[in-house]
């Protein structure tokens, strides 16, 4: 009879190759289980490895434009809070010059036209500040800052207007420096894009405008009342009191009434934000979805990955046991 035997070695390379085996299975089953996804995704997708494919896409977009929104909606918050800002200035402004009146003297004058110069500094100032290192109010040009220096720009209004003396005279000029096309305000002050407002993709063929510039019209007329009031009591232009007075009471009057358009200001930022708000939903709704789909697709069953996770492990213990029992397996032990 013939006898079929195994040499030590190959004994040995055997026992090797299926404890081998058995702990990488092992080590599969142990990262399905704690990942919750099958680890041979060819082998459990077979033709739906493409519907695979086409849900990551959709997932890598969809985190982008997630991504995007939380930015556009940061940069739209910032910009509430500098038009807030703005009109707490105008505010304060507004309150001081009103106080001026025909039995007004140089002292209140001067106290009210120091208010208006520091307030047109600071609207300035926050209308040149920037989200991220790039600026808020200049259209498409997110690098210059919107506009000039605000020393600058009343120095050039007071060479607008030296040699005026009336009140509206004055008012007339410094008026056409802001409002007339290729003026002074457009030439010298504004420095942003003209070319329309910044746009900023929402979602697949889907973007939000943010319209407001630093020289649109509702902002041109806080900064045009907030500088008359300033220029009226510079003291280099030498103006007679009653000159100083009425142009005083006009722009504490203008600046009151600018405080609807800075109003419907803030509301075209609203509704950008609302737009983005929006967007943000859906997007995350989408995200969601396919994140369920993906979930479906490359899923382990919890339940059969514990049973075999188990019979593996057991199929391990139980190798180990008669591998110890074979390596004590000799004549000398048996004669013993």
């Amino acid at each position: 009879m013939a006898v079929s035997t195994i040499g030590d070695m190959r004994q040995h390379f055997l026992t090797t190759r299926h404890n081998t085996a058995l702990k990488n299975e092992l080590n599969t089953l142990v990262q399905e289980l704690t990942t919750g996804e099958v680890a041979d995704l060819t082998s459990h997708l077979g033709g739906a490895q493409t519907t695979l494919a086409g849900v990551d896409r959709q997932l890598q977009m969809l985190g982008q434009f997630s991504q995007a929104n939380a930015e556009t909606g940061h940069l739209l918050s910032v910009m509430q809070t500098a038009l807030a800002g703005i009109n707490g200035h105008r505010d304060t402004a507004s309150g001081k010059l009103l106080t001026i009146d025909a039995s007004s003297t140089p002292s209140q004058i001067s106290a009210a036209s120091s208010i208006a110069s520091s307030s047109f500094e600071a609207t300035v100032q926050t209308l040149n500040l920037r989200s991220g290192d790039r600026a808020m109010f200049g259209g498409n040009d997110l690098d210059g800052n919107p506009l000039a220096n605000g020393d600058d720009m009343l120095a050039a209004l007071r060479a607008q207007v030296t040699g005026l003396t009336t009140a509206a005279d004055i008012d007339a000029a410094i008026d056409t420096w802001f409002d007339a096309p290729g003026g002074g305000f457009e030439t010298d002050g504004y420095q942003g894009d003209t070319n329309g407002y910044l746009n900023r993709a929402t979602a697949a063929n889907q973007a939000v405008e943010i319209g407001v510039r630093a020289d649109d019209q509702d902002i041109r007329d806080t900064l045009k009342s907030l500088a008359k009031g300033a220029l009226a009591g510079d003291t280099m232009l030498s103006l007679d009191i009653n000159t100083q007075r009425e142009l005083q009471m006009k722009a504490g009057v203008d600046l009151l009434s600018s405080a609807s358009s800075m109003v419907g200001v803030q509301a075209r930022l609203g509704y950008a934000q609302a737009q983005v708000e929006e967007a943000a939903v859906r997007t995350f709704a989408q995200e969601s979805s396919y994140g369920i789909m993906r979930n479906n697709l490359v899923s382990a069953d919890p339940f059969e990955t514990a049973t075999r996770l188990q019979s593996i492990q057991l199929q391990l213990e139980t190798h180990y046991t008669l591998t110890a029992r074979l390596s004590r397996l000799s004549l000398t032990e048996y004669l013993r």
